[in-house]
């Protein structure tokens, strides 16, 4: 079980449900799927009542009803994400169902839902199909460089309900003994004492900080997910990694580099604009 969590965060596979999002496509993009048989309608509806149960974050349920593994369903309750904008059941199989899956700015993935029968009734062998949607989706490339658009204005937007407005870029040489890595924060102006600001508790603390290390800087950029995502830390140590969103790496003159960020709102956060600043070298 570890291995497989370990697996769905290393290629970007995070719970992006939210109620009432996921919707089967209308008959305009796709016609009604037709059934041979009884059984084939129950294979397609449970592998539907499964993920629209997962769509209402009811984890208990659907690890009751409609898998043959339960504790693969419960063990996403700490924030399992898929991603996804709608999905529907495209062809029915000897092993289960084939389902299509669409999110923005990627083409529609198919994924094979693996089934067991127990009686009259089928149920997801859930892990087994987490493995195979982890394998198609890191296959999957997005239709654009950037998915979503820059403002050209200073990065600013809101954090968890409250403005906020970048004021610097700072970095610090993390020491692991055996590497060296090079840690990069963006602070807003009541982060004054770097990097000791980021843990105050003092009131009115420092506010959040945007830690943006795991971009890749060595390119020009494109758009957040698996292993490049930005992490918004506030002082009582709550630190939320975004996935979502797109990037830009301009280099400028003397060793400046200008960062384009758009993140989507979600949760009541959205970024979105440039700060320029210069780069280290770790060595």
């Amino acid at each position: 079980m570890k291995i497989l969590l370990i697996l769905m965060i290393f290629i970007g596979l995070y719970l992006y449900l939210q109620p009432g999002s996921l919707q089967p496509p209308s008959s305009a993009s796709a016609e009604p799927l037709k059934y041979s048989n009884q059984q084939d309608k129950w294979k397609a509806d449970t592998a539907l009542y499964l993920y629209k149960t997962l769509e209402n974050y009811n984890f208990d349920h659907a690890a009751k009803s409609y898998v043959t593994d339960p504790d693969a369903v419960l063990a996403l309750k700490d924030g399992w994400r898929l991603v996804a904008d709608s999905y529907r059941v495209k062809a029915i199989n000897d092993l289960g169902v084939v389902m299509g899956f669409t999110r923005f700015c990627y083409p529609e993935i198919d994924v094979q839902i693996y089934m067991q029968q127990r009686g009259q009734r089928y149920y997801v062998e859930f892990e087994r199909t987490l493995r195979e949607q982890a394998r198609q989706h890191s296959n999957t490339k997005p239709l654009h460089q950037y998915c979503y658009e820059f403002k050209e204005q200073p990065l600013q937007g809101v954090i968890m309900s409250s403005p906020w407005l970048a004021d610097r870029v700072e970095t610090r040489i993390i020491d692991f003994g055996s590497r060296k890595e090079l840690g990069v924060d963006i602070v807003s102006a009541r982060c004054d004492d770097y990097p000791f600001c980021i843990t105050h508790h003092d009131q009115g603390g420092s506010g959040m900080t945007i830690g943006i290390s795991s971009l890749d800087f060595s390119g020009s950029g494109g758009n957040l997910g698996g292993r490049q995502y930005i992490s918004i830390s506030s002082p009582d140590h709550t630190t939320v990694n975004r996935h979502e969103g797109s990037y830009k790496i301009t280099q400028l003159k003397n060793g400046m580099v200008r960062l384009h960020l758009a993140i989507p709102e979600f949760e009541s956060t959205e970024l979105n604009g440039y700060i320029d600043f210069i780069l280290p070298a770790v060595h």
